[in-house]
């Protein structure tokens, strides 16, 4: 039985540094797309709600990353969408991905994931904001893990493992840069244009 075309199927993945706004975009996103239905792939929240399982992979997650602010290995979030498109059939949707992928292995894993399943190949969309101004919006939200020391290594990281990733679709003609320091209506605005000269008519259809 031949199942429904998924090859107008958006997946849209936002990167930048913690603190840059990526959640705040995807909702501007995920709103645009509600009508034709949307699936949020809202990377981080998944992980905290997964590491409270309390099993020996999720207990030495929580020690070694969470309290530290390192990174996940790349199969970790990798599992969580495969999850949501194997387990709980979400392929037919449009997909808008929060902090993943975070390494060139994942991206190249998402790449293969979406053109088995015939959809369009990922966008990613940089929310570009200075180390400094990320620093000080963590600190002043207080969340339990953004100590000083925690985000650092996060900043860290981000140069070390995300800019290739970012690197990586531009290469391949499929990222698009805002600037993330204005007001959030602004940012979208940027991305609003972006995403219709990435997909045309497809995107302002949604509008």
């Amino acid at each position: 039985m031949k199942g429904p075309s998924l090859t107008e199927k958006f997946t849209f993945v936002l990167v930048g540094r913690s603190g840059c706004g990526k959640g705040t975009q995807a909702q501007y996103i995920l709103k645009r797309l509600e009508r034709e239905g949307v699936l949020h792939m809202e990377t981080g929240k998944f992980l905290r709600e997964l590491l409270v399982s309390g099993n020996p992979t999720t207990d030495r997650a929580q020690q070694f990353i969470m309290e530290k602010g390192g990174l996940f290995p790349w199969w970790f979030p990798m599992f969580l969408w495969l999850r949501e498109l194997i387990q709980h059939g979400h392929a037919d949707k449009h997909i808008v991905g929060d902090g993943t992928p975070r390494r060139v292995a994942e991206a190249k894993f998402l790449d293969d994931v979406m053109s088995w399943h015939d959809r369009p190949l990922p966008i990613c969309i940089y929310v570009d904001v200075s180390r400094g101004e990320v620093m000080r919006r963590l600190l002043a939200r207080g969340r339990a893990d953004d100590r000083r020391d925690v985000i650092r290594n996060r900043l860290n990281y981000f140069t070390r493992e995300v800019m290739p990733v970012i690197h990586y679709y531009a290469r391949r003609g499929r990222m698009i840069r805002v600037d993330g320091s204005l007001a959030p209506e602004e940012v979208f605005a940027q991305i609003d244009r972006g995403l219709a000269e990435k997909v045309g008519t497809q995107w302002s259809r949604s509008a």
